[in-house]
C-alpha cells in the first residue's frame, strides 16, 4: 500500500511539474512570436513608409508637371495685362484648380525680383478664377524662407514647406523667359498640404490603428491627421498643449530619426487624434524623402498591443487552462486519495498499469507524430500543443466516467458530470482532427447519404462562426450515397467555410453571406467525368456542392498559387496557408473534381463534384 501511494504521489508530482513547465514554454512561446510578430509589423510598415514616400513624390511632381504644362499653354509674360491673360486662357486656369482638388485656391506671378506682379483666386463653389490684388499673397512669399534658393537655382520644383497661421504650405515654382532666354519672372503656387493629406493620405488603411505623418528636418509637424497636430515641434510644441505627459520616449524616436535615413522602432507615445490622448506602445517605421527643396521624414505609426492582441489572449486562454488543469488534477488526487483506501490492492493495480499503456500509446504518438511533421512552422507548435491537451484530457475523461457511475443517483452532480465529460470529449475530437492532418492514419472508409452528411457538418460549423454571418442552405435530398471517411468530408466544408467567412470579413458596406448549395451535377461535367473516369466500377451520377461567398474575390493571378501550402494573402495571426492546400488535398484522395469561380468585388464559388450510387 505504501508502495502505491508512493508512486501516484510521485505520477501527481511528475504532471504537476510537467504543468509548471508547460506553463513556462507557452510564456516564452508567446515572447517569441510576439517578437517575431513585432518584426514582421516593422517590415510591412517599412515597406507602407517607402510606397507613401513615392506617392508624396510622384503627387509633388505631377502638381509641378501641371504648373509646367499650364505655363507653356498660357504664355504669360511680364508685360501681359492680367485681364488679357484671364480672358485667353480662362479654360486652361479652370481646368488647371479643379484637377488640384481644392489643394491650392492662389497663382500668382512675380519678377526676378521677388515682387508680385499678378495674383489669381480660384473660387472653387462658382468655379471661376478672379484676379486679386497681389498684396493679398505676400504671406505665402514672406514665410516661404526658401525662395531666395529659387533665384540661385531656378530649376528647383518646389521650396521648403512653411507655416501660416498653423497651416502647412509648400510653393511650386516655375520659371518663365522671354523669347530672348532671359528670366521675366515666376509663377509661384502655394499647395495647402492639409488638403494635399485629405487627397492622398487620410485614407490610407492598415489592418490595425495607425496612420501615416510627415514632419521636416526641424522635426514639426507638416501633414498629420489631426489639424491641431499641424506646426507642432513633435516635443516642445506638444508639451505645450500636454504638459503632463512623458515625452522621454518620443525624444529617443526624435533623435534616432534625426541620425537615420530610415529605420523602425518601438516606443511609447499618445495616439493624438483622441479627445484625451491615452499612453501607448507604437511600433513605427520611418524613411526621409526629398521633395523639391523639402527634405521631410515620412513616418507610419502603429498600436503594438493591438497587433498582439490576439497571442496575449491565446497565451493567457492557455495558461488559464494550464493551471485550471493543475487545479483539476490536485483535486482528483485528493479525491483518489480519499477513495482509494476502499479499492482492492488488484483493482490499484490494474488501474496503473492501464495508465502506463495509454501513457506509453501517448508516448508513440507523439514521436510518430514529431517525425513526420510537415508543418515545418507552425506545424510543431500547434501539433505539441494539441497532443499535450489530449494528455489533459485522457485522464479527466477517464475521472469523469468513473464519477458518473459512483454517483449516478445524484441527478444534479450526474449532469454537471455529464456536461464536463461532453466538453472533454468534443475536445480530444478536436485534438483528433488536428492530428489526422500530420500523422497518417488507418482509413475507414464507409457508405453515407450524401445529403445528411453534408447538412450534418455544415450545421456543426455553422455553429462555430459569428451569428451576424448569414450562412444559408439549398440541399437537395436523396441524391445517392458515397464511400468515404466523414472526418473527412467534414474537415473539407469546415475549411472552404472558414475560408468564405475570412474573406467575407473585408466587407464593410454589405452584410456577410455564406451559400452552401446540394444539387446533381450539370449534365456537361456529368459526360467530362465520365469520359475522365478511371474508376474500376463505372459510376453515372455526380453530385455538386458549391459554396459561395459575397467577399471581394480572388483576382486572376492567384487563383492558381492558393492551393499551394503555406501560401496566403492573409496576416500571420488569420492564416497559415494549409487551408485550402488540405481541401485539394481530400479531393485528390478520392478522386473528386474541384473549380471555382471568383469575380473581383462580387465573391467566389468553390465546386466540389462526388460521384455517388443513386437512391432511386
Amino acid at each position: 500500500m505504501k508502495r502505491t501511494n508512493r508512486i501516484v504521489n510521485i505520477m501527481i508530482a511528475a504532471m504537476t511539474l510537467f504543468i509548471v513547465v508547460s506553463v513556462f514554454f507557452a510564456i516564452r512561446g508567446f515572447s517569441i512570436i510576439r517578437k517575431t510578430t513585432t518584426a514582421s509589423g516593422q517590415d510591412f510598415l517599412l515597406q507602407s513608409t517607402e510606397y507613401v514616400g513615392k506617392v508624396i513624390q510622384l503627387s509633388m511632381k505631377n502638381r509641378h508637371q501641371a504648373l509646367n504644362y499650364l505655363a507653356i499653354d498660357g504664355n504669360l509674360k511680364n508685360s501681359d495685362d492680367p485681364a488679357t491673360y484671364l480672358k485667353s486662357s480662362a479654360s486652361s486656369l479652370n481646368t488647371f484648380f479643379d484637377s488640384l482638388n481644392n489643394e491650392t485656391d492662389s497663382l500668382f506671378y512675380i519678377d526676378p525680383e521677388g515682387t508680385p506682379l499678378y495674383a489669381f483666386h480660384w473660387d472653387a463653389k462658382k468655379k471661376e478664377v478672379l484676379i486679386v490684388d497681389p498684396d493679398t499673397i505676400r504671406p505665402f512669399i514672406r514665410h516661404d524662407l526658401s525662395l531666395k534658393q529659387l533665384f540661385d537655382k531656378p530649376t528647383a520644383q518646389n521650396g521648403d514647406s512653411y507655416f501660416i497661421n498653423k497651416k502647412a504650405y509648400v510653393n511650386f515654382y516655375q520659371e518663365i523667359r522671354t523669347a530672348s532666354g532671359t528670366v521675366d519672372g515666376y509663377l509661384i503656387l502655394p499647395l495647402n498640404l492639409e488638403a494635399f493629406y485629405k487627397n492622398f493620405l487620410q485614407d490610407f488603411e492598415l489592418d490595425y490603428k495607425g496612420y501615416p505623418m510627415i514632419k521636416d528636418r526641424s522635426m514639426t509637424v507638416v501633414m498629420h491627421p489631426v489639424a491641431q497636430q499641424v506646426g507642432l515641434d513633435i516635443i516642445n510644441g506638444r508639451e505645450k498643449l500636454y504638459p503632463d505627459f512623458d515625452y522621454s520616449d518620443l525624444k529617443r524616436l526624435e533623435k534616432y530619426q534625426l541620425n537615420h535615413n530610415s529605420g523602425k522602432l518601438t516606443y511609447k507615445s499618445y495616439w493624438w487624434d483622441e479627445d484625451t490622448p491615452t499612453e501607448v506602445l507604437k511600433i513605427s517605421a520611418f524613411e526621409w524623402i526629398d521633395v523639391g527643396l523639402a527634405h521631410w521624414v515620412v513616418a507610419i505609426n502603429a498600436d503594438y498591443n493591438e497587433r498582439n492582441d490576439d497571442i496575449i489572449n491565446f497565451v493567457i486562454v492557455l495558461s488559464f487552462l494550464l493551471v485550471l488543469l493543475l487545479l483539476l488534477i490536485i483535486v482528483c488526487s485528493l479525491f483518489i486519495h480519499n477513495f482509494r483506501k476502499k479499492e482492492t490492492i488488484e483493482a490499484e493495480n490494474r488501474q496503473l498499469i492501464e495508465k502506463q499503456k495509454q501513457q506509453k500509446m501517448q508516448h508513440q504518438l507523439e514521436l510518430e507524430l514529431y517525425q513526420r511533421n510537415k508543418m515545418e512552422t507552425v506545424g510543431l507548435l500547434t501539433t505539441s500543443i494539441v497532443h499535450d491537451m489530449n494528455n489533459f484530457l485522457t485522464p479527466i475523461i477517464g475521472n469523469t466516467q468513473l464519477l458518473l457511475e459512483e454517483h449516478g443517483d445524484d441527478p444534479i452532480l450526474k449532469a454537471d458530470l455529464e456536461e464536463i465529460l461532453h466538453s472533454a470529449q468534443k475536445g480530444k475530437q478536436l485534438s483528433s482532427n488536428v492530428l489526422r492532418f500530420s500523422k497518417p492514419q488507418k482509413s475507414v472508409q464507409e457508405w453515407i447519404d450524401i445529403s445528411a452528411a453534408i447538412g450534418v457538418a455544415t450545421h456543426l460549423i455553422g455553429e462555430i462562426i459569428p451569428k451576424k454571418v448569414q450562412l444559408s442552405l439549398s440541399i437537395q435530398e436523396n441524391l445517392g450515397t458515397t464511400k468515404l471517411e466523414e472526418t473527412d468530408l467534414q474537415n473539407l466544408i469546415y475549411n472552404l467555410i472558414t475560408n468564405a467567412y475570412q474573406a467575407t470579413k473585408e466587407n464593410s458596406n454589405k452584410q456577410q453571406k455564406i451559400q452552401v448549395t446540394v444539387s446533381p451535377a450539370s449534365k456537361e461535367l456529368t459526360v467530362l467525368l465520365k469520359k475522365s473516369s478511371h474508376r474500376a466500377t463505372p459510376i453515372d451520377t455526380f453530385v455538386t456542392l458549391e459554396i459561395s461567398d459575397n467577399g471581394p474575390g480572388i483576382p486572376e493571378e492567384l487563383q492558381e498559387k492558393i492551393f499551394e501550402p503555406f501560401f496566403t494573402t492573409k496576416s500571420a495571426d488569420e492564416g497559415t496557408g494549409l487551408g485550402l492546400f488540405a481541401v485539394t488535398s481530400i479531393v485528390a484522395k478520392y478522386e473528386w473534381h474541384l473549380s471555382l469561380v471568383s469575380e473581383e468585388g462580387r465573391g467566389t464559388s468553390f465546386f466540389i463534384t462526388f460521384p455517388v450510387h443513386s437512391s432511386k
